[in-house]
């Protein structure tokens, strides 16, 4: 808390707030947190924070292990082998990526021209999915694919059925764990951890940041005497010039006519 003057240069420093996870039901289509933006929080504690990053490919790489098998492959091995030319290795490592790190995944199953048999699956980025509003069963019938939530105007959401629920040639499978007073989507297993991964981040970038200035940001220069505020604006730069680095201005600069006018900082 700061008392101040007109005279007195303040830095306003930014609050955190925690991310709220909302089930938007504005139009026909229900996403993950505000324009599915839920998802993309969790890219970024992954992208920014380096233990959260670390454990995400290590456990990725454990689930993939040698890739897709099947414990009763040497008594099928002709379903085994169709199996295996259906989904590619690239696509199961995506897959089993986009499980554990969002807490579910998607696949785009492609059928026959008749729709008696899968002909392949592919993975497609459950980022970009969102599932269409429950019907009077609680059932999910359609997804909606779009490349930018946040602009569906310009990347106008396309309807896909849900795997099961029809005749056409494409279809989404949408795996997601049952998870208590989720509805429609899951969460990552390692949630109780997210607020960390972001702490991690906050610290990370404070010290690079304190790295890079020559003066802590806990001190106040108090210039006592009378100037024109042109004078105090050159006095200010000059003194913000000298003891901070290129990354930011962490030195608060008062003017006072006394003593008995100087900032207080509680």
């Amino acid at each position: 808390i700061m008392s101040n003057n007109n005279n007195t240069f303040v830095l306003n420093l930014a609050e955190y707030e925690a991310p709220k996870i909302i089930e938007s039901k504005q139009k026909d289509w229900v996403t993950f947190g505000e324009n599915n933006s839920y998802f993309q929080y969790i890219i970024d504690r992954y992208r920014n924070s380096t233990t959260n990053n670390a454990v995400i490919n290590a456990i990725t790489h454990l689930v993939y292990g040698r890739g897709l098998s099947a414990l009763d492959a040497s008594k099928k091995p002709n379903e085994y082998a169709q199996l295996m030319a259906m989904l590619s290795k690239n696509d199961v490592r995506q897959i089993a990526t986009d499980f554990y790190m969002f807490g579910q995944c998607a696949i785009q199953v492609h059928y026959n021209d008749k729709h008696d048999s899968i002909v392949k699956g592919f993975h497609i980025a459950v980022n970009l999915l969102a599932p269409q509003k429950c019907d009077a069963d609680g059932n999910i019938n359609n997804y909606f694919y779009s490349d930018n939530w946040e602009n569906t105007r310009e990347f106008v959401p396309k309807l896909i059925p849900a795997y099961g629920t029809s005749k056409e040639k494409i279809e989404i499978l949408y795996i997601r764990p049952y998870m208590v007073g989720m509805k429609y989507f899951a969460m990552p297993s390692y949630i109780g951890g997210i607020g960390y991964a972001l702490l991690e981040e906050e610290i990370q970038n404070y010290l690079i940041n304190d790295t890079q200035n020559g003066f802590s940001g806990t001190k106040v220069v108090n210039i006592i005497g009378e100037f024109t505020e042109e004078q105090q604006r050159t006095r200010s730069n000059q003194i913000q010039q000298k003891l901070t680095g290129a990354q930011g201005k962490k030195v608060i600069v008062s003017f006072s006519g006394s003593k008995e006018l100087q900032t207080e900082v509680t």
